[in-house]
């Protein structure tokens, strides 16, 4: 599942996410032949791009592989005059009520639409991070490229398109990467809109009733998430086990994520460099 190798001075790793078992080991091409543009890092590791909905410019994006679907804040569906229709999504531990809209288009850099379906929410109560933005580009939206890569020394970010012939292909709901806890295996969703690593207790609970931790527990929060901080020994996500700090929480109610058993933040792997291989099946990064 995991395959781990030098290169250069650090290490380039590739893993398999849950849509797929195919796995290349060869290095991440040059971004420099692939269309790119800048991003804002925020917070450490929110990557946050400009972009462009019918008429209006300028637009903050919020690149986020943790949402299965886009998002678009209410103040800019008002200024469109969408048409919207209820419904609702899972925010890590609950569900969030939202509305469906249609958009006449949507662009970030190459990565573009024509009328496209996205959910519109009060983001500041989807997520304090995203209190002036104006939208969160999601699975939907990023997984219509080959590949995504996110260079956070040069703060860009790039995308690879199919070429001409080449057959179209399902977008994955989620990106998932395999964790083991003391011999228990688990999915993880990764997440370039999250920090650390977060685990469903309850599910936890269910492979290890009795998982052993180093330390105190420390309760506290992540964001709005109530949370327990602790220290988890035997975690293996690629190499030799180690003690990992894992943040757990309670799962969500409904039964809308039940091959997720929590979510790994991008900024947790401390990452130059990090390629989404949508055509392949498979994640890198060094």
């Amino acid at each position: 599942m995991r395959k781990a190798m030098v290169h250069g001075s650090g290490i380039l790793l590739v893993v398999c996410f849950l849509l797929g078992l195919r796995v290349k080991a060869e290095d991440m091409a040059n971004s420099t032949e692939r269309p790119s543009v800048h991003f804002q890092l925020r917070s450490g590791f929110l990557v946050v791009v400009k972009g462009q909905i019918g008429g209006l410019e300028g637009l903050k994006f919020i690149v986020d592989t943790g949402a299965s679907y886009t998002f678009i804040d209410r103040k800019v569906a008002d200024r469109l005059k969408l048409q919207r229709r209820p419904g609702k999504t899972t925010n890590f531990d609950r569900d969030v009520p939202v509305e469906w809209a249609v958009v006449p288009n949507l662009r970030v850099g190459p990565l573009q639409t024509r009328a496209f379906r996205v959910m519109v929410a009060n983001l500041r109560e989807y997520s304090e991070l995203a209190e002036d933005v104006d939208g969160i580009i999601g699975l939907d939206l990023l997984g219509k490229c080959n590949k995504l890569f996110i260079d956070y020394e040069k703060r860009t970010i790039s995308w690879e398109f199919a070429g001409e012939g080449e057959s179209r292909r399902s977008t994955p709901a989620y990106f998932t990467i395999p964790v083991v806890v003391q011999g228990f295996p688990m999915h993880l969703v990764i997440d370039t809109g999250f920090e650390v690593i977060l685990m469903y207790k309850d599910r936890l609970q269910r492979g290890l009733p009795h998982f052993r931790t180093e330390g105190e527990a420390t309760e506290g929060g992540v964001g709005r998430l109530q949370t327990t901080r602790v220290k988890l020994p035997g975690v293996q996500l690629y190499g030799p086990e180690t003690v990992t700090t894992v943040f757990l929480a309670d799962a969500p109610e409904s039964a809308m994520l039940p091959d997720i058993d929590g979510y790994l933040g991008v900024a947790s792997l401390k990452a130059k460099r990090i390629e989404f291989d949508f055509a392949g099946r498979a994640m890198r990064w060094e």
